[in-house]
């Protein structure tokens, strides 16, 4: 066997080791490189997701922070509400006590006002009693007035009928008084003229008287 075959399989098997080797560490090498751009590539994505959920987190915290104002806000108006309430219903409560004192004297007086309601009932069926005796009366009275009206007809008649008489009474004194007067100024006329004849009359009734004694 020729010594130089040993070495030269030993020289190729140390070459396809060492190429092995290399085939390996390239192999190892780029599977490294593989899974650091693999790993940086999950890395950068890992790092905008956590970024991405930073800022989701950041919009959240706001967010709850705004929430939390606003449930600060409505705590505190509640809690002013709750003490507007409280107020209220204590004002309620005086005002309760104020009614229930009202609400008692409204009974009281509503009994009073139903014993005066029962007097008044009774009153009222006095007037009522009453007002029919007046209308019993009333009726007698105007039958009265109606007779007292006829009589009063009868009386203006016999009042117009007298007046009428009255006046014919007076037109005929007027003519009394008229022909008074003509007959007065006649006897003033006629005594007058009787007293002129008298006169003229008087020497002769003398003379006559005187003529007797003559003749004796």
């Amino acid at each position: 066997m020729d010594p130089t075959v040993p070495r030269a399989t030993l020289k190729a098997m140390g070459l396809c080791t060492l190429l092995v080797l290399l085939v390996a560490a390239v192999t190892a090498a780029v599977a490294v490189l593989l899974w650091r751009s693999e790993a940086l590539g999950k890395l950068r994505g890992c790092r905008e997701r956590a970024a991405n959920e930073s800022r989701a987190l950041e919009l959240r915290v706001a967010q709850l922070e705004r929430e939390r104002d606003r449930l600060q806000r409505m705590a505190d108006e509640r809690g002013r509400e709750e003490d507007a309430l409280r107020r209220e219903l204590s004002r309620v409560r005086k005002d309760g006590e104020k009614l229930s004192s009202g609400l008692r004297s409204c009974r009281e007086r509503a009994a009073r006002m139903e014993t005066n309601i029962t007097a008044l009932q009774d009153e009222v069926r006095g007037l009522r009693r009453e007002r029919a005796e007046l209308s019993r009366r009333n009726a007698a009275l105007q039958e009265e007035l109606a007779q007292g009206a006829e009589r009063a007809l009868g009386l203006q008649r016999r009042l117009e009928e007298t007046a009428e008489q009255r006046r014919a009474l007076w037109a005929r004194g007027e003519r009394c008084e008229e022909r008074q007067r003509d007959l007065e100024a006649m006897l003033r006329d006629r005594t007058a003229e009787l007293d002129a004849l008298q006169r003229r009359l008087g020497p002769r009734t003398a003379r006559r008287r005187c003529s007797p004694s003559r003749k004796s």
